[in-house]
């Protein structure tokens, strides 16, 4: 019977190290993923041809275009935190009050926000949105009642 307790906690450690290396795994695809796209945001930004390309027509002036586009560098950035775990919720929820006092955040959110809630892939995507959508109604509901 020790032999079995044996190959159990050897069985064991096994399967666990397969799960944390496939955690460690997808945190290294989502590192990636948010640096490409950091570096697509800032090419964009940088690029009058590409803002025009990318923006929605009428929409917005290049100079508020420009903005959203760093809005959106931003909250992508907090997104990948919040995946790796380097921010927990509450921290999550610290950084998004103090974006959500930004007009031009707020402005995002309110045209974005639903797209970012369609495009949640999980739990996690949708955990995220949802404290974004929290701090942005809260600060709708300060800026009413003032």
């Amino acid at each position: 019977m020790k032999i079995t307790h044996a190959l159990l906690a050897i069985a064991a450690v096994g399967a666990a190290q397969l799960v944390l290396s496939e955690r460690r795994h997808r945190q290294r695809l989502a590192l990636d993923a948010e640096s490409m796209h950091q570096k697509w945001i800032s090419d964009v930004a940088a690029d009058a041809d590409q803002r025009a390309m990318w923006a929605a027509p009428g929409e917005t002036s290049a100079e508020e275009y420009a903005q959203l586009l760093q809005c959106n560098r931003l909250i992508s950035f907090l997104s990948v935190k919040y995946r790796v775990g380097l921010l927990d919720r509450q921290s999550l929820r610290t950084n998004v009050r103090w974006l959500m006092d930004r007009d031009i955040a707020r402005s995002y959110w309110s045209r974005f926000g639903s797209f970012r809630e369609e495009e949640a892939v999980d739990r996690v995507d949708r955990a995220f949105n949802a404290v974004v959508a929290d701090e942005f109604e809260l600060h709708a509901t300060d800026e009413a009642a003032a």
